[in-house]
């Protein structure tokens, strides 16, 4: 008997033994779980909390462009980041992947912003095609096209309007050129106010709401979203109110609240026309004060004409408080020898001939210490490039006389040689 309950009382220790292991083992497993639990949760506040840890995320971007909206900085003492789309970083443009963004390229019009021949059934595709994309990317290094549009021909059949312009826009980013949408709204755009409302409209706002949304995801395109705008103020540039010509005038945070109500995350470029003194071509920033948009994603813009002859320090006065603050971007520039009328003799009027090819390499250079993005007028001949066989570029230096038209001479092989050579 003593020798049955003696193993009788090993065989209780051994089962407490292993009862006590057991016990262990499932209080070491559930400690586990809590553990993993736990860190999961730290690691989503980490990475997912706004403003945080995770400045991949375009609501971080947001928070560190904020801190730098009035602020003058550089923008190459923070860290860019990949959000899938261009974004403004201080006073640089990022690009989806994270790198510093610099735009160098030349606009082109067609029938997409000009009635009459889009009336007269003149295809865009005639000067907007894949030969001209591939001269522009490859040939001349350029990485943008400035594209005007108009929505009074948009309005007539937005589906057409729109089938023509998607293979476009597909074809120019293929060949790896960022399309900038500029809205042009004047006379020949065919609006019914003529050329006495060229500021932005309720049409407008309706425009870009489904340009927008129809674009909203393609991370190379941007809104450039009024052309040369004739508001006579700041308030009203920024705000509108008011009728013109019959025409319900809205302001440019308008336009760009629009967009933004589509969810499209896409860099806005805006322009101050007449509300920055002088004509809408050769008007600056310098007296905007506080009437800048608010919004995190916005580039400024000038277009420069007769002014290509101004110094380093002018130039930098038409910016004002801009200058430093945020990107800037010239979409239009030219010295121009063959405009059309009045204007196009006001464009060259007071260039030197024997200067000419200075003064452009004065501007790029201008440009380039600058850090501005830039969009030249235009690809097409005779500004730019000779023909649509072989693009070869113009040159200033043959014989020319300021506003006529039929001009052979132009900037072009300047602004190749730049954009090869980076000289």
């Amino acid at each position: 008997m003593d020798s049955e309950k003696q193993q009788f009382e090993i065989g209780r220790g051994k089962t407490r033994v292993m009862n006590m292991s057991y016990r262990m083992l499932i209080i070491s497993f559930i400690a586990a779980i809590v553990i993993v639990v736990v860190l999961a949760i730290v690691m989503e506040q980490v990475l997912f909390s706004p403003g945080q840890g995770n400045v991949s995320t375009p609501t971080s971007t947001i928070t560190i462009t904020k801190h730098l909206k009035n602020t003058p900085a550089s923008g190459t003492d923070l860290t860019p980041v990949a959000t899938g789309h261009p974004y403004v970083l201080g006073t640089q443009i990022i690009d989806a992947a994270g790198h510093p963004l610099t735009l160098h390229g030349a606009q082109i019009e067609s029938s997409f912003n000009y009635n009459k021949p889009w009336q007269a059934g003149q295809g865009p595709a005639r000067v907007l095609n894949q030969a001209v994309f591939h001269a522009m990317a490859q040939e001349w290094k350029m990485n943008a096209l400035r594209l005007p549009l108009s929505n009074w021909i948009w309005r007539i059949n937005p589906v057409l309007y729109l089938g023509r312009l998607d293979p476009i826009v597909q074809q120019a980013n293929s060949a790896g050129l960022y399309v900038i949408l500029d809205l042009h709204d004047d006379t020949q755009s065919g609006s019914p106010y003529g050329d006495n409302a060229d500021l932005p409209k309720a049409e407008s706002v309706v425009f870009w709401k489904s340009i927008a949304m129809h674009y909203k995801d393609n991370p190379m395109v941007m809104f450039d979203v009024f052309n040369e705008p004739k508001a006579t103020n700041w308030q009203t540039w920024l705000h509108g109110g008011g009728t013109q010509a019959g025409a319900n005038i809205v302001g440019f945070q308008d336009l760009v609240d629009g967009i933004r109500s589509t969810g499209a995350k896409q860099i806005i470029i805006v322009e101050p026309g007449s509300a920055g003194g002088g004509s809408p071509k050769d008007a600056g920033w310098a007296t905007i004060g506080n009437n800048t948009i608010n919004d995190l994603n916005i580039v400024y813009s000038l277009h420069v004409y007769s002014g290509i002859i101004e110094s380093p320090q002018q130039q930098d006065a038409k910016w004002g408080p801009i200058l430093n603050h945020y990107p800037i971007y010239y979409g239009e520039w030219a010295l121009l020898s063959n405009g059309y009328g009045q204007v196009g003799v006001a464009h060259c009027q007071n260039i030197p001939h024997a200067q000419a090819d200075q003064i452009v390499n004065n501007f790029l250079d201008y440009m380039n210490t600058r850090h501005a993005s830039w969009t030249a007028w235009e690809f097409t001949p005779y500004h730019l490039s000779q023909d649509y066989a072989a693009f070869s570029p113009t040159t200033l230096d043959i014989p020319w006389t300021c506003g006529d038209i039929y001009s052979h001479a132009g900037m072009g092989i300047l602004v190749k040689q730049f954009l090869v050579t980076g000289a």
